[in-house]
């Protein structure tokens, strides 16, 4: 079956699932119903979730990797964190099991150079594949962008802006954009890093990146959205790197309750511009599950190594 083709997935594969959170749990879901694997456990600390994960998936719990002992799957689904530090461990445990992986750990879209080499030699040392995916980052913001920049010439400006209404995500995404919060209490946590999008500077610069652009300087905001009697709808974020030669790219994501003309776009300025949107929006939530079940059901035909989304570009 090519990389690029939905085809028919065996069930013989046998997938773990790291996180019995909403996201984890969904695409574990999907990827059983496609045929994509067959999940035979979930690791989660928390008992009442792993319980839960586990009745509907029909599998064994257990509460660490570690009381999973001799067992070893084909892949292992790890959705528990958007943090690299903390994800990368457990990657690599599963790894020098001999299991393939598939993160969607924001941070590892665009990890630290030193994280990423652990990676890689792991991943070439066990001969397996680590793949971190889903819709953003993972897909909208960053594949979805290089694919269209790259279609121009002589690009000095990338721009990608979203709008998402959160009327439509679920619980704690919405809780993550500070809605309803007393302003002065928006702005602090937003100061200790506890509100916001994971992924937007990754996303950036992996855009960057495939550009073969050299960031010089980069600037980051997160202000609240405001209803009319002032009370905070959600969060505007715009990551901004500027490039040597003159070039920038702009990512301005907004996440608020009750968004107008919610939708994605993103214009490329070169020698002739291109202009793309999607009405609506890219669905985040479904977005990732489609992403992580292709992944899944075609990880074992990469060679081994660490892939990133734009690492993805040619297709899965």
């Amino acid at each position: 079956m090519a990389m690029g083709s939905v085809g028919t997935h065996s069930t013989k594969q046998t997938l773990l699932l790291v996180g019995a959170g909403p996201i984890g749990l969904a695409a574990a879901l999907a990827a059983a119903s496609d045929g994509a694997a067959r999940v035979i456990g979930v690791i989660d600390p928390e008992e009442q979730a792993r319980q839960k994960a586990g009745e509907m998936l029909n599998c064994t719990t257990y509460p660490s990797l570690a009381d999973l002992e001799g067992e070893r799957p084909d892949v292992a689904l790890v959705a528990f964190t958007s943090a690299a530090a903390a994800t990368v461990p457990t990657v690599i445990s599963l790894v020098a099991r001999g299991c393939h992986v598939v993160t969607t750990c924001e941070e590892l879209a665009y990890p630290p150079e030193d994280l990423r080499d652990e990676l890689v030699a792991a991943a070439k040392v066990a001969g397996v594949a680590i793949v971190v995916t889903g819709a953003n980052p993972g897909f909208v913001m960053d594949r979805l962008a290089t694919v269209v920049a790259l279609a121009g010439r002589n690009v000095h400006a990338v721009t990608v802006v979203r709008r998402l209404d959160t009327r439509t995500r679920r619980g704690p995404l919405v809780a993550k954009t500070g809605y309803g919060l007393p302003v002065e209490e928006f702005r602090a946590l937003a100061g200790e890093g506890r509100l916001g999008h994971v992924g937007l500077k990754e996303s950036a610069n992996l855009v960057a990146e495939e550009l073969g652009w050299s960031p010089r300087q980069s600037t980051s905001t997160l202000e609240p959205v405001l209803g009319d009697n002032g009370e905070v709808l959600g969060q505007h974020q715009v990551f901004t790197i500027d490039a040597e030669g003159s070039k920038t790219l702009v990512f301005d994501l907004e996440m608020s309750w009750g968004a107008p003309d919610p939708g994605d776009r993103i214009t490329v300025n070169g020698d002739f511009d291109i202009d793309i949107e999607v009405h609506g929006g890219y669905p985040g939530d479904e977005g990732t599950t489609a992403m992580v079940v292709r992944a899944i059901g075609t990880i074992g035909q990469r060679s081994s190594g660490f892939y990133r989304p734009t690492d993805l570009v040619a297709g899965y």
